[in-house]
């Protein structure tokens, strides 16, 4: 017995032809507004949620975090070894994220996010 494939695709008379999302299930009209053009994997509300999720696990897990750093070790003792030149201009893009990163947070614990 073989499981049906799910219809993705179908015709409303108020919105015209839709789209259904595989991760939520919800029907979306083809649009920009709900999808996006070079992407018809996930709507657009998977995607926040995914990115929503995706940030909040990269400032709260251990594993996450330690993980990011092993990857950002291994890629400057690669730079060391087989790109020497490139090396400085990776630092001072480091740095520069570093200040940035603080002043944001500098400026929500201040309570000015706009």
């Amino acid at each position: 017995m073989t499981a049906e494939p799910q219809l993705r695709l179908r015709l409303s008379l108020i919105d015209g032809p839709e789209l259904r999302c595989p991760h939520c299930g919800d029907w979306w009209p083809i649009s920009t507004e709900f999808w996006r053009l070079n992407k018809w994997h996930m709507c657009r509300s998977c995607e926040r949620e995914r990115a929503r999720l995706y940030a909040r696990m990269k400032g709260q897990d251990p594993d996450f975090r330690s993980y990011k750093a092993a990857a950002s070790r291994h890629y400057r003792i690669y730079l060391r070894k087989n790109a020497p030149q490139y090396l400085p201009a990776y630092e001072r893009e480091r740095r520069a994220q570093r200040r940035e990163y603080q002043r944001m947070r500098r400026k929500l614990l201040r309570g000015d996010a706009a």
